[in-house]
């Protein structure tokens, strides 16, 4: 069976990228930088995958606010090809961090709607502060097509602006749009710092869209990949399968189809 092609975006800012590219190749994709300008001088590109991966990083320095200018180049001047890619191409769209800024702040997420519209928020900490630490999750509840339900994983986060706050259009809790969620010591979802870094209503760290195959998330799977990647390996206590890895395994397999 061919490789499933996934093109990982290369916007000015964009520091995620490589991490992302070897990620998607350990899982068994066929992966490629697409530069966001090649992009927009031949939208019909994005048909030619089936993953489209907006990285982390600091996409035009986040100079307005996190991802906007992205977000409103983006919908701007591909809209339209995103939701064909989407909801008729079958094609999976997943950001992290500053990518999932910017999917949300574009309309592309949580999308309760067909068309393009901002229905949440990726707002500052309530700390105040960048919080960098690793966090706890838990796929719950999830309507994503490709996140096995249940699953618990240990993934860091890297962020000034993670505070996912939702529309009066939306269920308080997310519903089915919610993806993931931070997990307290107890495995509860984290209603305090430091458990929840950012304050996200409902513990919210990440959201899918209807179709399931639009995924957004705060915390790094691109970081949590490889086995050493994580604090307790040292110490010979990380778990079996890397969370990322499984994430990004999750991810390629649902694309074969």
């Amino acid at each position: 069976m061919n490789a499933p092609k996934a093109f990982v975006l290369q916007a000015p800012g964009t520091n995620c990228d490589i991490e992302s590219l070897d990620a998607l190749e350990r899982a068994g994709a066929a992966a490629e930088p697409l530069p966001l300008a090649r992009l927009f001088d031949r939208p019909e590109t994005l048909f030619e995958a089936r993953i489209l991966l907006f990285p982390g990083g600091f996409a035009h320095g986040d100079d307005i606010a996190s991802a906007r200018i992205l977000a409103n180049q983006c919908r701007l001047r591909l809209g339209p090809k995103l939701l064909r890619f989407v909801d008729e191409e079958g094609g999976f769209v997943v950001g992290i961090c500053n990518g999932f800024q910017a999917l949300v702040k574009m309309g592309l997420l949580p999308r309760s709607g067909g068309e393009l519209r901002q229905e949440a928020t990726v707002t500052y900490n309530l700390s105040g502060r960048y919080e960098c630490r690793w966090t706890r999750l838990r796929v719950e509840g999830s309507n994503c097509a490709f996140l096995p339900e249940g699953a618990e994983w240990d993934m860091p986060v890297g962020h000034g602006e993670g505070r996912v706050l939702l529309g009066p259009t939306l269920p308080a809790d997310g519903g089915p749009f919610r993806a993931l969620r931070y997990l307290d010591e107890d495995g509860r979802p984290a209603s305090s710092h430091p458990a929840n870094p950012n304050g996200s209503t409902a513990a919210i760290a990440g959201l899918t869209d209807l179709s399931g195959r639009v995924l957004g998330l705060m915390p790094h799977p691109d970081r949590a990949y490889l086995p050493h990647h994580h604090p307790r390996a040292p110490r010979g206590e990380a778990p079996g399968e890397p969370a990322g890895r499984a994430f990004f395994r999750s991810l390629v397999e649902a694309a074969h189809g």
